[in-house]
Parts: C-alpha cells; sequence; structure tokens
C-alpha cells in the first residue's frame, strides 16, 4: 500500500535546539519532573483524544473508531496514540525521527545519525529511566490488555508521503502542526491520503497561547522564572528557553489555511481549566492596562489547542 521509504535522506528532528550540555541536562531534568509526576494524566489525555476521535467518526461517518485503517502523522518517541488508537483499528505512525525499538543499537546509531545528538540523549534517557515502561504499563492497565497490538512506525517526511492516494480511514495529529516548517503542504498530504468519506482530525499548540512558547520551564513547575506570554512581548522573548522549534502561525492564518486545502473543516478550541483560566484573563486585563499584547485576540491568548476536523467528500479524488 505504500512505495518504497528507502530515499529518505538525513533529516533534522523539531527537537534539535543547540544549547550545549548544560542545556541538554537542563532539559533532561525538567523533563523527568514532567513524565515522572504526569504518568496517570498523560495516559488520562490520550484516552480522552481515542474517545473524542471515536466520537467525531460516529459523528461524521456513522461509524466509531474501530476496525479503521489509521495514519497517525508525527508519533513521536513515546507513540501515545499509536497504542491507544490500535487496540481496536490497524495503526501506521509516521515520523522524521527514527524510533528505536527495545535496545536495537542499529536504530540508536540511526538516530544519532539522522536526528542528533540532543533527540538521542533524550530517548536514551527516558529509556533508562523507565518512564516509557511505566507508561505502557499504565495504559494497558486503563485499556485491559495485556498486551498491544504491533504497529508498523515509519520514518518519512509528511510533506513527501510515499502511501497511495487514498489508503487511510482516518489522518490524526496532535500538538505536530505548530512545529512544521510548511504545514500546507503537510495538509495537502494528509487529503491526499485520505480515503473520501474518511476523517481529519488536527490539533495545533498554538504559539500564541500562554505555553506555546515550549519553555519546558512553564510545564516543570519552575513558572516563576518565565514571564507570561513571554514569546510575544519583544522585553520578554529573550528570556524563553525553547525546547524545539516552532512555525509561529497564528490562530487566522492556521484557519484560513485549513479551509482553503479542506473547504467545509470544522474548529474548535480548548482553553485552560478553572482556576488557572480566570487567573490569565485576570493577567491578560493586566498587561493590556499597560499597553502590552495589544496586536493580539482574547481567543488566540486564551485559547490553548486549536481543533480542525474534517471529513472528505465522497467521490473525491484528491
Amino acid at each position: 500500500m505504500f512505495r518504497s521509504s528507502a530515499s529518505v535522506g538525513p533529516m533534522k528532528t523539531y527537537t534539535v535546539v543547540r544549547r550545549g550540555v548544560r542545556g541538554f541536562v537542563g532539559d533532561a531534568r525538567r523533563l523527568y519532573k514532567i513524565r515522572r509526576r504526569g504518568i496517570e494524566s498523560d495516559v488520562a489525555v490520550t484516552l480522552e483524544q481515542k474517545a473524542a476521535l471515536h466520537a467525531m467518526c460516529q459523528q461524521l461517518t456513522g461509524a466509531g473508531l474501530v476496525d479503521r485503517r489509521i495514519l497517525v502523522i508525527g508519533a513521536g518517541q513515546t507513540s501515545r496514540e499509536v497504542m491507544a488508537f490500535g487496540v481496536d483499528n490497524e495503526v501506521i505512525a509516521i515520523d522524521l525521527d527514527v524510533i528505536p525499538t527495545g535496545f536495537d543499537l542499529k536504530s540508536y546509531a540511526a538516530l544519532l545519525r539522522q536526528n542528533g545528538a540532543m533527540r538521542t540523549g533524550k530517548t536514551i534517557a527516558r529509556k533508562l529511566l523507565g518512564i516509557d515502561r511505566r507508561f505502557a504499563r499504565t495504559m494497558r492497565r486503563h485499556l485491559g490488555v495485556e498486551s498491544f497490538r504491533p504497529a508498523q512506525q515509519l520514518q518519512m517526511d509528511a510533506s513527501q508521503m510515499t502511501f497511495d492516494d487514498a489508503s487511510f480511514d482516518v489522518v490524526y495529529s496532535f500538538s505536530v502542526f505548530e512545529h512544521l516548517p510548511d504545514p500546507e503542504s503537510v495538509l495537502q498530504e494528509a487529503r491526499r491520503v485520505l480515503r473520501p468519506g474518511g476523517v481529519l482530525s488536527i490539533s495545533w499548540h498554538l504559539y500564541s497561547s500562554e505555553g506555546g512558547c515550549h519553555d519546558l520551564r512553564i510545564f516543570s513547575g519552575d513558572r516563576n522564572e518565565v514571564p507570561y506570554w513571554a514569546q510575544l512581548r519583544p522585553a520578554q522573548k529573550n528570556l524563553v528557553i525553547e525546547s524545539c522549534s516552532m512555525n509561529e502561525w497564528r490562530l487566522n492564518r492556521v484557519r484560513e489555511m485549513h479551509q482553503r486545502c479542506c473547504p467545509g473543516t470544522e474548529f474548535a478550541v480548548d482553553q485552560h481549566h478553572e482556576p488557572y483560566g480566570t487567573f490569565l484573563q485576570n493577567e491578560l486585563m493586566r498587561l493590556r492596562s499597560v499597553g502590552e499584547l495589544a496586536d493580539y485576540t482574547d481567543e488566540e491568548l486564551l485559547s490553548v489547542n486549536l481543533l480542525a476536523t474534517w471529513s472528505k467528500p465522497t467521490g473525491s479524488h484528491r
């Protein structure tokens, strides 16, 4: 069902941000704090994503998320959605990263060669600390399964997929498109490989959101070191330590691109839970009172994720 990907050459992962050994150690420490305390939460979020996609497929096609052929774009090293979706479906996942399985030294050598020392070091650290094992064990317990169905995980450039046209019932991506240098080319490819009547679900973590700069201190308990919306404030932007590359697309540009490529796309935004949502509203009012963030709307500053969903019209060939 797909052409050979042997021509894929050296690629740079979205997490390549060169800050030296000290930066790597700091990132590793923060990631460990985030993952160790958040495994139950991460599993719950992944299962919520599965339930939401099931409901979306049911609404748009009359059939749920069972016995579907699903493409996950940007599955990442942990492949969370692959585990959850693969219980009842055939899942194929693609990523620019090499995804090592077990302790295959050739895979780690390829990861180092193609995706860099930073990505390789983070992956090895996560494996050695047992974070992946604990996540998989917790996911199996919640799903009530003893093992996960094997899935194909391929290294592939999502803007040049090697799959045939109309290969998948569902194309899914979560918090990936905000990192892509050319998200429109990836969306066009996602449309191409989706079958008529199939469902496209893409969630963006908005750069304009309060944590959209992906500074790990925001998520690891060191929040006081990073001013709110620092990435959008010229006098504060130099304080941001970005852990990955971002394309910095704003909300309206994202919506316009989706409607241009997939007319009729429906959108929904997620905002922060209370009481943090109210706190951010008050903080935004304070910043606006001194003339900051005037070029941004409340919606793009207070929203976290934008979910774009679309069903490919029957009879459509591309």
